[in-house]
């Protein structure tokens, strides 16, 4: 029997993987891989907790892929970048380690960041994360760069603590280029315990000057802001952030752990460290949904890739070491004074033979897609032969995602059920993903998107009232031999 790192000792949270032997990394990966809530077309840890999308760019041909990685157990612990890249989103490269804790500024974790992409050069930023033998944490944003063998090389620390007007939640670094000059935009916590977003430039990318706090028209948006992600499309500007604390939720939005959120405005006004926006909307609806990151691939769409899971529940896979996953891909775009939201064109490649839906459809795999129309009122039912069940339904007003007769409920204190306010009321395409433990629904031609562990043991029926449409089981994704952790 192998003696388990016990994680309720929180120092235990950083042992690194040279405290380990290889047999325990063998053990506990086939623990999860045997798992079978462990997805299929999905982006998952090999074992141990996956969180952020980080570094997210298209490079010399290839879609690169970076995500926060604790090795040793389904707990918020030391944190690495694990780095794989695709081309089609069908076949994929897994590189391994890309960045390892192993300076004094990122003792204590290497967390988010994101990648520029220039020429020839991926230049990437990530927050390091030291604390001190007082346990206050220091953190740091640290500049790197791509090596032709996929690791990270990192060059230097671009800011060293905090503005005078932040608390020590500063973090998640990302960078844009406007007429010869680069932004960073930093998230945060001021010292007034409010969310708010850090805004530098500079002439390199490594060399970035504080000018001081982003503003924005917003009432109330939380005491910290998270991953914030800026784009422009359609000469507007688009930001992206995940705020924690409390919001103004109702029914139909704010009731996730945390939630995110985006908002279309004109473009960042760099000289006056402003973004003329007064309104904020929910991006995903879901139970499990936080930290995207957007990038621009060679064709010119903006890829949207977040993070399947939240950091406040206890998850059933927890106990089979291993914890969270990534969205699938989607295709971002502005329509009218939205966002909306559609899985990239590649997954159809993923499909087997397509089947008729049947009103009650026996299934053959525990992955799938789910091409419907749906009437104005509508269920689908997801259930094993306990009669225990995921539902999805309309009354032709709203939606309800209701996850409250699982076999495994569990974050009851966080709701069981999600609603939102129906847009197309008539007639409308619905798209379903379900992988062995996920589901991603997009509906309102992408306006509309829920994103959501499900838990059912031997799901084997989808029961469908005013739903017609047709059912895919989905292949796997296709991974190459897993590098060495060079422990």
């Amino acid at each position: 029997m192998i003696d388990y790192i016990d994680f309720s000792n929180r120092q235990n949270r950083f042992v690194t993987l040279s405290d380990v032997s290889n047999d325990y990394l063998s053990t506990i990966e086939k623990i999860a891989k045997e798992d079978p809530y462990y997805p299929s077309y999905h982006i998952a840890p090999h074992h141990g907790l996956m969180n952020d999308p980080n570094g997210l760019a298209f490079f010399r041909g290839e879609h690169h892929i970076f995500y926060q990685w604790f090795p040793l157990g389904p707990v918020h612990g030391l944190k690495h970048w694990y780095h794989v890249s695709t081309k089609d989103f069908i076949h994929f490269k897994d590189h391994g380690i890309a960045l390892y804790p192993d300076q004094l500024y990122d003792s204590h974790g290497c967390h988010s960041g994101s990648a520029f992409v220039e020429g020839d050069k991926m230049h990437l930023f990530y927050t390091g994360n030291h604390l001190t033998e007082e346990s206050v944490a220091i953190p740091s944003q640290v500049y790197g760069f791509l090596n032709e063998d996929q690791t990270i090389s990192k060059e230097n620390v671009i800011i060293e603590g905090t503005p005078a007007e932040f608390s020590n939640n500063f973090r998640d670094p990302i960078v844009f280029k406007r007429d010869k000059k680069y932004y960073m935009l930093v998230g945060g916590e001021t010292s007034k315990n409010k969310g708010a977003i850090a805004l530098y430039s500079g002439d390199q990318p490594n060399e970035m000057t504080y000018h001081g706090i982003l503003q924005t028209n917003f009432k109330d948006a939380g005491y910290m802001w998270e991953c914030p992600n800026y784009f422009e499309q359609n000469n507007c500007g688009v930001l992206i952030f995940s705020p924690q604390g409390e919001l103004n939720k109702d029914k139909y939005q704010y009731n996730n752990v945390f939630s995110v959120v985006y908002c279309i405005s004109d473009v960042l006004d760099v000289a006056k460290s402003k973004l003329n926006a007064y309104e904020y909307i929910e991006l995903d609806k879901g139970f499990d949904f936080y930290a995207p990151q957007t990038y621009e691939d060679a064709c010119g769409r903006r890829i949207l890739i977040g993070w399947l899971g939240n950091s406040k529940s206890i998850y059933p896979t927890d106990q089979n070491m291993w914890a969270h996953m990534l969205t699938l891909p989607r295709e971002v775009k502005i329509e009218g004074n939205r966002l909306v939201q559609q899985p990239l064109q590649e997954l159809r490649e993923l499909r087997a033979k397509g089947q008729d839906l049947q009103t009650n459809h026996q299934l053959t795999s525990r992955s799938f897609e789910m091409v419907i129309e749906v009437d104005q009122e509508f269920e689908i039912v997801f259930r094993n032969e306990d009669n225990e069940t995921v539902v999805f339904s309309s009354n032709g007003e709203e939606y309800c995602l209701d996850r409250s007769k699982m076999t495994q409920v569990y974050a009851e204190e966080y709701g069981t059920k999600r609603y939102a306010l129906r847009k197309q009321k008539e007639k409308h395409q619905i798209r379903l993903f379900i992988d062995s433990s996920s589901i991603e629904i997009f509906c309102d031609h992408g306006e509309t998107v829920f994103t959501s562990r499900m838990f059912i043991k031997g799901m084997n029926v989808v029961c469908c009232h005013g739903v017609t449409g047709d059912l895919y089981p989905l292949n796997q994704i296709v991974k190459d031999t897993k590098p060495d952790f060079n422990i």
